[in-house]
């Protein structure tokens, strides 16, 4: 039947192994009549598109096959699956490219199938023949999911020719992106090997991915950076380094040696051998490489070619010459996108807008006007500081366009100083944990003060504890208050007199740990002080257990006679020095002493050796036990750091490390003493910029203002932010 002219039409596809066909449908007193009907049988490759793919070449045939009704009416795209949101993925093969933008100077509107109401159109009944239909879905799951994985292959190569790097990406729908660099520096085979796999990870940051599976063939690779090997070399650590602040930003990680066979594809690139075999319309750039990945001064490394004058033109100069004389930029080769690209534009009493989707027209705007009106949008008298992909759907909603506006939105959002200052405080952990090891019993000991308590007899307040690291000893003592002349006797009476002098104590920055007296006292004495960074308890996470277990059982014991703590204390810290710890699987006192502490419970009712055991057996047992006691503790020790291992594993499966470098501007956590009480709740949540100085070692930065005078203390990563200027 003949369609009236500009009267819209619909398009029904059908898809099956081997042919895909489509009819063009008009719709006439309630019922449908075919318009045309196109089939097309399959090629050999073209069987082994996805069955997506498939649909969206039936659509491709017909809008070949049946141009003149493409061009000359609204054709109604009926489909229950998602051809549009495969249209514009952002990880779309060559082929599908090119589909979209053919696509896009027709006027189609994809809408979901409905009901046929006609018999002859019987085979259109699904998009899919019904042997395929499964496959399909699947293929629709897959493509909504966002957290699909992709993999890397890397590979370096270095030989008298010269230091070659491969690289190839490949997406969860197994579309791939090879990458060949040329290296203009001498490098090892190590070294090459590094930096493929930086030059893979940095292209995998770029493209926004988050899960990512990088193969190499490189064993010593895969075991420096899981921890297996070390590493030897300056050079060697410096790209270890670089690795593992790229792969902080993904979400997961894994790196996995195989095979050189299995990694075939990325070696041949790195040596640029014809063999490689990939589809015809997929491109691979060379890159020069100036300067090797770890040489911060020259972090721009990678040389691009110039192909556009320095002089900055307007991006709107080409479409207004184009669209009033017809004239194509000499600059432009590809003639048919560069006219599909200008079919959005249109020119209304001397100013450009585009065709929008859904809304009205959008005007072009070029600097500075962009910049004013991000600003408005974004901190004017109707802006509420929203994020990048709220503020640009806000400026397309009001009716502006430009090329580069979604990053500008990004960017301007990211950099704006009062969105950063109030932004959420970052609850997730910064950096793994670091097991604490002591080499032998009372070496290193861990320092803290708990209070104010509930007041004690004497007007005692405060306790003081220390605790071994080794062998988990407590010692604890009641002060009405505690200077720097309670915390030298404390460690007098507790430690030295008892257990000989400790090599370090772990204490926070409180004024009795850090005072010129106490600092002092552990100087005369070799003791090394080790004071953890502000507002970061976990640095002393030994100390700070040990508060806990010893409140909680004071708790229990004491019920509602808070104020009697002072005097239950002893027997609060005998009754955890006798129990097991899990750590260790004995108790501390059998670990100090070599046997086990008798207890009450064996006075009241006679136990086995308290009974049964003559004093000559006891003796011996008691010196074989005092003989083997070094043992004890030798398998104690690798108890304990099977147990740290285990709860480091644990607690780093769900960290996300954040790293700085020397010179970065980063923000630092509000804190209620560094805010100004009278905001109330209108307080900024992070303060700054201070400027990286230094690191000081397990993710603990070294800062300073914006002047350059220096803070007093280091700041763990998990209280800092970088800042966008």
């Amino acid at each position: 039947m003949k369609p009236e002219d500009g009267e819209s039409l619909s398009l029904y596809l059908a898809v099956s192994r081997t042919t895909v066909s489509a009819v063009l449908v008009k719709d006439y007193q309630g019922s449908q009549h075919p318009v045309y009907y196109v089939s097309k049988s399959l090629l050999d490759d073209e069987t082994r598109y996805s069955h997506l793919e498939k649909l969206i070449l039936a659509l491709i045939m017909a809008s070949t096959k049946l141009r003149h009704y493409f061009e000359t009416h609204r054709i109604h795209i009926k489909a229950n699956y998602p051809i549009k949101s495969v249209l514009r993925k952002p990880e779309l093969s060559g082929r599908m490219a090119k589909w979209s933008v053919k696509l896009s100077t027709y006027d189609l509107i994809y809408e979901p199938r409905t009901a046929i109401k006609s018999q002859a159109l019987a085979d259109f009944v699904a998009d899919f023949s019904s042997d395929i239909q499964p496959e399909a879905d699947s293929e629709v799951k897959l493509l909504d999911e966002d957290t699909g994985e992709w993999t890397l292959h890397t590979d370096g190569a270095s030989n008298m020719r010269g230091t070659g790097l491969g690289i190839i990406l490949k997406s969860p729908q197994e579309n791939i992106i090879p990458q060949s660099s040329s290296c203009e520096f001498q490098a090892t085979n190590n070294e090459a090997e590094y930096e493929a796999l930086i030059e893979g990870l940095q292209l995998a940051r770029d493209m926004n991915i988050r899960h990512l599976h990088v193969f190499v063939d490189s064993l010593l690779i895969t075991n420096q950076f899981n921890g297996s090997y070390m590493v030897k070399g300056d050079k060697l650590a410096k790209y270890l380094e670089v690795v593992k602040d790229i792969v902080g930003y993904f979400y997961t990680f894994d790196i996995t040696q195989v095979p050189r066979e299995e990694n075939d594809e990325a070696d041949e690139l790195a040596n640029l051998a014809p063999s490689l075999k990939i589809c015809d319309d997929v491109n691979i750039p060379i890159l020069h490489i100036l300067n090797p990945a770890i040489d911060i001064e020259n972090s721009n490394h990678i040389l691009k070619p110039l192909n556009v004058d320095t002089l900055e033109i307007s991006w709107t100069t080409p479409v207004k010459e184009y669209l009033q004389t017809g004239k194509i930029p000499d600059g432009e080769t590809n003639h048919r996108a560069f006219k599909t690209r200008i079919s959005r534009y249109i020119i209304i009493r001397d100013t450009l807008y585009r065709k929008s989707v859904a809304g009205p027209y959008l005007k072009c705007l070029e600097k500075p006007e962009t910049l004013e009106v991000l600003k408005d949008i974004h901190e004017g008298d109707c802006g509420n500081h929203t994020g990048g992909r709220a503020l640009l759907s806000k400026i397309l909603r009001t009716g502006y366009f430009w090329p580069t506006m979604r990053k500008d939105a990004m960017s301007y959002s990211q950099r704006c100083d009062a969105c950063q200052r109030h932004s959420n405080i970052l609850h997730q952990r910064a950096e793994p944990l670091y097991p604490i090891v002591s080499s032998w019993p009372f070496m290193k000991w861990g320092m803290d003060i708990v209070g104010k308590l509930p007041k004690a007899p004497g007007g005692k307040v405060f306790m003081l504890a220390m605790t071994d690291y080794f062998l988990k000893w407590i010692e604890a003592e009641a002060f009405v208050q505690v200077r720097e002349k309670e915390v030298i006797s404390f460690i007098k009476r507790n430690t030295l007199t008892r257990f000989g002098i400790p090599a370090e104590i772990t204490c926070d920055n409180g004024s009795q740990f850090i005072g010129k007296r106490t600092t002092n006292f552990c100087e005369a004495w070799g003791i090394k002080m080790i004071t953890s960074t502000p507002v970061h308890p976990q640095a002393n996470g030994q100390a700070e257990s040990s508060n806990k277990i010893i409140i909680n059982n004071l708790k229990k014991k004491l019920g509602s006679k808070k104020g009697k703590w002072a005097e239950e204390l002893p027997f609060v810290l005998w009754a955890d020095r006798t129990t097991t710890k899990n750590a260790t699987g004995q108790t501390p006192f059998s670990l100090v002493f070599g046997s086990e502490v008798v207890l009450p419970t064996e006075m009241i009712i006679p136990t086995a050796r308290t009974s049964l055991q003559t004093i000559e057996t006891n003796n011996e047992v008691l010196s074989q036990d005092i003989d083997t006691i070094d043992e004890s503790r030798d398998i104690a020790k690798i108890i304990m750091a099977a147990y740290q291992q285990k709860i480091a594993k644990s607690y780093n499966k769900n960290i996300r490390i954040r790293r700085f470098q020397v010179g970065d501007l980063v923000l630092r956590k509000a804190f209620q003493n560094t805010t100004n009480p009278t905001n109330g709740k209108r307080a900024p949540k992070w303060e700054g910029p201070y400027r990286i100085d230094s690191e000081a070692g397990k993710g603990a930065y070294r800062l300073s203002t914006m002047e350059g005078e220096p803070l007093p203390r280091a700041w763990n990563a998990i209280h800092l932010k970088i800042y966008f200027i």
